[in-house]
């Protein structure tokens, strides 16, 4: 009998106690760091759809307001096209469709950038062309660009 009571007073292992303490202390962690990671990347996917709208918007008014400054003669077709003739007397129409801004050029179209709306604008006995874009990022969170671009030829139909 003293041998076995001997061998049971001297633990070297851990109690269950302990053992559930530490499997609860590990999950705890666990959870914490996988919901940290889980904020983290959806952080960056709202960041990243936000830079690519941002990104769609500067393409689309840098297509625009370059293409509208250095004309010979702008026309406004309706609110959301509008007809470009170039100082060579190339012809460009940008047209706004379906989401997409489009240019059509020599018979080609091409899409620019992806918007939620477009409209031009002529203000009667100005001699520029009032441009307003936006891109909806999420609900509420909008990108609106408004800009005035007079073209070189300052003759607008």
């Amino acid at each position: 009998m003293l041998h076995i009571e001997a061998n049971t007073k001297r633990k070297n292992g851990f109690t269950l106690i302990e053992l559930i303490l530490s499997l609860g202390l590990l999950s705890l962690i666990l959870t914490t760091s996988f919901n940290l990671y889980g904020a983290g990347q959806k952080s960056y996917e709202n960041e990243n759809n936000k830079i690519l709208a941002q990104q769609n918007a500067r393409q689309a008014f840098l297509w625009l307001s370059t293409s509208i400054k250095q004309a010979r003669s702008v026309e406004v077709i309706s609110e959301n096209s509008i007809k470009i003739v170039t100082s060579d007397g190339e012809k460009l129409i940008y047209y706004f469709e379906n989401g997409v801004l489009y240019r059509q050029k020599n018979n080609g179209t091409n899409p620019i950038a992806e918007l939620s709306q477009l409209k031009f604008k002529h203000p009667k006995d100005k001699k520029y062309v009032e441009i307003f874009l936006a891109i909806q990022v999420k609900k509420g969170d909008d990108i609106i660009i408004k800009t005035k671009a007079t073209p070189f030829g300052s003759w607008i139909n």
